[in-house]
């Protein structure tokens, strides 16, 4: 059995000895020299008069300028308002503890400490998570769930629009350099994408609009998606006797859809509540197609600029957004409805908890 090696350095025993021999007036070099402790060490423990470190590193005990009480009030600071800068937390610490000068990379540091980040700010309207609209919110979860236990068709519509400023956010180039897109001098006209979905089916059915949508548009819309649901095979194997869910937001093209459009026994039109987009798979949807647009227009920016065989520019680049359109709707797969319903289905359970929401996809 291999014998224990002797510890690194002298032990507090050893050097006790010598501290012992020095106060004493004994020889505490020749004490040192006979408990293997070095003449160095020996005299740093006479010079000290102790035999224990003291320890390195952290915080200094009454040196520290951010105290418990300053960090609390950053925290508060934060959550009162995140927009808030660095400059503005710092006059906020001199007012409320006088004779404090923190500097912006003292403040930072703290803040990254706390696990705060720089983030992207969302606005959420005052009314977002009112009472009232909680309660709106819960009454159309529940109409739902009830439509989804009664095995019907649930269709999920809405629209979106885009221009040739749709284009990515970030870019590369050079250190020192910024990464430029060169476009046309006016975004011109917004494409309207008109789309249903369910999990049933992925993309039900769609149309583009050049323009604004109005009330009577979205009527012969949503008499295009009864039509094209029932007409679906799917329809026929699986939902006969059922009804046709359709559920739609609350935005301007949408109002007095229930008087405009054609009535049918099993058709029903189902509100969201206001504020409720996380309710809604089709606005994740509306995502991944954006990005596929962007993905479309950044590999033929250069049409932007010529007028092809068409009569003016403005046709030309509408032309190229339809174009657009319509080579990325395909994204919009069964699959990925499937995997965004059952994401809000998330929220669905805190609607009916009566929880606050996250204004927002």
């Amino acid at each position: 059995m291999r014998a224990r090696s002797k510890p690194k350095g002298p032990t507090e025993a050893e050097k006790m000895r010598v501290l012992v021999a020095y106060k004493n007036g004994d020889d505490w070099k020749l004490v040192a020299k006979h408990n293997g402790v070095s003449v160095t060490t020996a005299r740093r423990v006479v010079n000290n008069g102790h035999v224990n470190q003291k320890p390195r590193g952290g915080a200094r005990m009454g040196r520290s300028k951010v105290t418990p009480a300053i960090r609390e009030a950053l925290e508060r600071y934060v959550d009162q308002n995140c927009s808030y800068t660095l400059t503005a937390m710092k006059e906020f610490v001199a007012n409320d503890f006088p004779g404090t000068e923190l500097s912006l990379q003292t403040i930072s540091r703290h803040l990254i400490g706390m696990l705060y980040t720089i983030k992207a700010v969302r606005i959420e309207p005052v009314t977002c998570n009112s009472d009232a609209n909680k309660t709106k919110r819960k009454a159309f979860v529940e109409a739902l769930l009830q439509h989804q236990q009664e095995g019907d068709y649930i269709v999920y519509y809405d629209e979106t629009n885009f221009n040739i400023y749709c284009h990515r956010t970030l870019g590369r180039a050079k250190k020192g350099q910024r990464a430029t897109l060169v476009l046309p001098p006016s975004k011109g006209p917004n494409l309207q994408v008109q789309c249903a979905v369910s999990a049933e089916q992925g993309l039900v059915c769609h149309q583009l609009e050049r323009g604004s949508i109005k009330m009577a548009q979205n009527a012969a819309f949503v008499e295009e998606i009864y039509q094209a649901v029932t007409s679906s095979a799917t329809w026929d194997a699986n939902f006969q006797g059922k009804k046709v869910v359709i559920v739609l937001d609350n935005a301007p093209a949408h109002s007095q859809t229930e008087q405009r459009v054609q009535p049918h026994e099993d058709l029903v039109l189902l509100r969201l509540g206001p504020y409720s987009p996380m309710l809604n798979p089709i606005e994740s949807c509306f995502s991944v197609l954006k990005a596929h647009i962007k993905r479309f227009l950044a590999s033929r920016t250069n049409l932007l600029f010529e007028r092809r065989e068409f009569n003016s520019f403005l046709e030309s680049r509408m032309r190229l957004l339809e174009e657009a359109a319509r080579e990325s709707l395909p994204c919009i797969t069964q699959s990925l409805v499937i995997r965004e319903a059952i994401f809000c289905q998330r929220n669905v359970e805190k609607a009916l908890r009566f929880e606050d929401m996250s204004y927002g996809m």
